[in-house]
């Protein structure tokens, strides 16, 4: 008697235009962590210990400091510039550092200047590895603080993020504008004031501030980066291998 063995496999992968391939969760609103807020008067650097992220989430720090010349690493990587601007006698800027593997390690801000410094740190999922695509900023001194308008951002879906320093405010106040998040820390200095963080996803292409309103009376520095996700990767449609035939053939 002849015994049959039969094997049949398919193989099915969802690809990106770039040719990634995508999962449910790939293509979900980004979420934001807070990771840790620092701030002291004079220092050299600041730090952050254990900051852990996960596979495929991006760092983003947002910086208030008087000299403008802060750098910023975590577990030895030194993260982006993304945009920074300069206020009365202080500089806000966001930083930026997308992290394939994950893992655990101090986050660091130095700077040469050795003024006030502050930090916030914060985890975000779901966006892409070279994710920055538009930024502004500008400064002021009154209660509406604004990065201004972006130029027409290049993807549908993006991930906004505003940061704004202030020069003597110690604490968040007023309402950020137009449906943005307000993030969840908020450290000064006790010299110059802290920076105060907020953040949206959008599912059009268009020209973004960051802006908020009835905020304490204070000089500021105001900025906004805009961020591809996930999402924004078009699916170009499911692709099969097929393999088949005998796998085994015995006689008795």
């Amino acid at each position: 008697m002849r015994r049959f063995g039969f094997c049949f496999v398919v193989l099915v992968t969802v690809l990106t235009r770039a040719g990634v391939s995508q999962t449910p969760s790939d293509r979900e609103t980004p979420r934001v962590t807070a990771k840790g807020s620092v701030g002291a008067e004079d220092v050299g650097d600041l730090t952050l210990e254990k900051v852990a992220l996960k596979a495929g989430e991006t760092l983003l720090v947002s910086c208030n400091d008087e000299g403008g010349d802060v750098e910023v690493t975590w577990n030895g990587t030194r993260l982006h510039r993304d945009v920074g601007t300069r206020g009365s006698g202080f500089y806000t800027t966001l930083y930026s550092l997308y992290s394939a593997a994950g893992g655990t390690g101090d986050l660091v801000a130095t700077h040469d200047s050795a003024g006030d410094l502050t930090i916030n740190a914060y985890a975000v999922t779901n966006l892409v590895a070279s994710a920055l695509d538009r930024t502004a900023s500008a400064h002021g001194m009154d209660t509406s603080p604004s990065s201004g308008a972006t130029t027409t951002t290049t993807h549908a879906n993006e991930f906004l993020w505003g940061a704004i320093g202030f020069a003597t405010n110690s604490k968040g106040s007023g309402t950020w504008n137009d449906g943005f998040t307000a993030g969840t820390q908020f450290t000064d200095t006790g010299g110059i004031g802290g920076v105060d963080d907020g953040y949206k996803t959008v599912s059009t292409t268009g020209a973004y501030t960051a802006a908020k309103a009835g905020v304490d009376k204070s000089a500021w520095a105001a900025v906004i980066a805009t961020y591809a996700t996930t999402a924004g990767r078009e699916v170009i449609e499911p692709t099969a291998t097929h393999r088949s035939g005998v796998a085994h053939e015995r006689q008795p």
